[in-house]
């Protein structure tokens, strides 16, 4: 697909659209929740009706304070339907009249007058012209119910799909998928620049550098020369590069600081570095007074104390249960291979958050060095 083209195409889209949709992957990273903040900012400073779809996870990464539209996301309007029950009160006509401070909407009755109990409220279709879906590999791996649409929207919606996974699935009217190591607030800095006249101001700015910094780990992991060039126009535009990094590395509460410490502190590498082993236990949850639901959080938190490895493995003690699971976080090609052996969530970042469960850490690593060495 022509990246420029599809550009164009989204562009056509926002600028016919009314209420536009915006809905991330489950558990998405600071990267996906820069693209979606700056991408809010832009529709709605066009005078669009912006809302979220609620379906992000509780344990995504705190967003700093300048992300205002996620931390007070709007909800998407609904049609507002009245009711009259024809069966008891015929309706011969219905018309409405417009007045400068209100509408009415007039019912001439049929036989019977039409009673007050005989009209009923109701909340209708969510108002929808387009959807903006941002790191979401499969848009079919959402639920309806939980999003709180018709099961026919996902089919009726036109679709703005942003995505840099291998697995992202082309499911969108307009595509907009780039490589993966192509940031995805990248990706929506580029479109906004097909779409608004004149250049971003400088907190948005900021925000989308803070997003390209958590991507690529602060520009030590391979990045494309695109990449540093929109580093370098968010510059020009006024990007506060000390905020931007220090918003890449999330405003975290300090309790889940000590739980990513402990667990740092319990890591160790195999033979050659290939894999990095991290370990929580049940005690270093009970003294940070962290759950499991922090468990991501230290995966993603991780890297920043240690030098690039093809795979981590973290495995925690669940506080409850005393069980042992495990989280692994490798190229999304490892991962895939990984979860054909052995069954799992897939979570980005990109992460793998294994089914099974193990009695202890020492069952649960000879069970991963096996499984590691099979897909070697």
């Amino acid at each position: 697909m022509d990246f420029e083209s599809e550009k164009q195409k989204a562009r056509d889209l926002i600028a016919k659209s009314e209420h536009i949709a915006l809905v991330l992957d489950r558990y998405p990273t600071m990267d996906c929740l820069a693209a979606a903040e700056v991408i809010a900012r832009m529709l709605s400073g066009q005078d669009k009706s912006v809302g979220f779809l609620p379906n992000v996870a509780l344990d995504a990464p705190q967003p700093p304070q300048e992300f205002s539209h996620i931390l007070n996301p709007q909800s998407l309007t609904h049609e507002f339907v009245i009711g009259v029950d024809t069966i008891n009160s015929p309706v011969a006509q219905l018309r409405y009249e417009k007045h400068p401070d209100k509408i009415e909407i007039i019912l001439s009755p049929k036989s019977a007058p039409i009673r007050e109990n005989a009209l009923s409220f109701g909340q209708g279709k969510v108002q929808c012209d387009c959807l903006v879906a941002i790191g979401v590999p499969d848009i079919e791996s959402l639920s309806v119910a939980q999003l709180g649409v018709e099961p026919q929207f996902f089919t009726e919606t036109p679709i703005i799909n942003i995505g840099n996974a291998a697995e992202h699935k082309p499911y969108g009217e307009v595509n907009l998928l780039l490589p993966e190591e192509t940031a995805l607030s990248e990706t929506a800095y580029e479109l906004m620049k097909a779409i608004q006249a004149g250049s971003l101001d400088p907190e948005s700015a900021t925000i989308v550098l803070a997003g390209i910094i958590s991507k690529t780990d602060n520009f030590r992991s391979p990045v494309r020369v695109g990449t540093h060039l929109a580093a370098a126009d968010l510059l020009q535009i006024g990007a506060d590069q000390p905020r931007a990094a220090a918003m890449a590395q999330g405003e975290r509460p300090m309790t889940l600081l000590q739980l990513v410490a402990r667990a740092a502190v319990r890591s160790k590498e195999t033979k050659g570095g290939g894999v990095l082993w991290s370990f929580l236990t049940a005690e270093d949850f009970e003294k940070t007074g962290r759950g499991r639901a922090d468990v991501p959080a230290v995966l993603e938190a991780l890297p920043r104390f240690f030098s690039l490895h093809p795979m981590h493995v973290l495995l925690w003690q669940d506080p409850a249960r005393r069980t042992v699971q495990a989280i692994l976080h490798a190229s999304p090609a490892l991962l895939a291979s990984i979860a054909n052996r052995e069954p799992g969530e897939m979570r980005n970042h990109p992460a793998l958050a294994l089914d099974a469960t193990f009695a202890n850490f020492q069952d649960a690593e000879d069970r991963l060095t096996a499984l590691l060495a099979e897909t070697a």
